[in-house]
């Protein structure tokens, strides 16, 4: 009996150890839950002076506000994006260029909507809607210039929905900007069946060619691509949908992401003499946690030559 009574104590000593083992390891998960969900609510603005040798004369000091991915869900509202941009205001860029992938479907919405999407559908719709309205008093000089996704839903309205916020779409399309007799070219990428080989051939060796990419996916045609008289065509490209991994450990990330979006996953590259941004983006993918990446705008000024 004795022996049996000091076989249950040392059990019950096993259990005990157990579930303090246990209540740690909720702790910790909490503890780093709480410091995903701070990291995901405090958007850094990063500045970078870009420079462009073929940037003309009347654009030089030119600043760009880049901010790409918003992906309003769950905590991350139009409201308070809509707050972040007020904020933003005071930095005062000549251009604001928005990079896509304007809402996200939380992880709640795809476990509570049927395949069909449906009301999931007109809540994104509505969502970036509302966020809109806050960038329709933004002021830009140069002008407001947005690009599509392919995770943005029904493009048509979301053209339309743009262009009433003053915002221009560039929806696989470009657009001039003119200052003084200088010109310098914006061209969106949004992927689909564009031939980006033949519309390459639209511009010049030496025309001044930005381009917003939604995603690091297109960048091996772009940067295979020649002019119409040979040569690269652009001389910058944004790019954006990585969220820098959003969830990233030990160099690996919860999201799915193609070995092209991995080689470009965050932060500046040069290739073949082209300068490239993967910009982490604003928001998050299906719920609002970030480790190991970073929710950032940019601020970049356009330069000819270093000084």
């Amino acid at each position: 009996m004795a022996k049996s009574q000091k076989k249950n104590g040392k059990l019950s000593r096993g259990r005990i150890l157990a579930l303090k083992a246990f209540v740690a390891l909720l702790l910790a998960l909490a503890l780093l839950a709480g410091v995903a969900f701070v990291n995901a609510s405090i958007v850094r603005v990063r500045q970078a002076t870009v420079v462009i040798p073929d940037l003309p004369t009347a654009f030089e000091g030119t600043t760009i506000l880049y901010a790409s991915d918003i992906d309003l869900c769950g905590a991350n509202t139009p409201a308070r994006a809509g707050r972040l941009f007020d904020q933003l205001q005071s930095l005062k860029p000549d251009m604001l260029i928005l990079g896509g992938d304007y809402t996200s479907r939380s992880l709640l919405d795809i476990l509570n909507t049927s395949p069909s999407g449906g009301a999931s559908t007109g809540n994104q719709v509505d969502l970036r809607q509302s966020f809109f309205h806050y960038i329709y008093g933004f002021d830009a000089p140069l002008g407001k210039y947005a690009i599509a996704a392919p995770e943005d839903e029904n493009w048509d309205l979301l053209r339309q929905q743009l262009t009433e916020a003053g915002v221009q779409p560039l929806f696989n399309s470009r657009t001039l900007i003119t200052s003084d007799d200088d010109r310098m070219w914006l061209a969106g990428v949004c992927g689909g069946d564009t031939n980006y080989n033949s519309a390459s051939q639209s511009f010049a060796r030496g025309d001044c060619v930005i381009v917003i990419s939604y995603s690091p996916e297109l960048l091996p045609v772009l940067l295979t691509s020649e002019a119409s008289d040979s040569g690269r065509w652009c001389d910058l490209v944004l790019t954006g949908h990585t969220h820098g991994g959003q969830i990233r450990l030990f160099d690996r990330s919860l999201l799915t992401l193609t070995r092209v979006e991995r080689q470009y996953l965050t932060g500046w590259r040069t290739d073949s003499g082209l300068p490239i941004l993967t910009t982490e983006g604003v928001g998050c993918e299906g719920v609002n946690l970030r480790l190991g990446s970073t929710p950032e705008v940019w601020m970049l000024t356009l330069r000819s030559s270093i000084d």
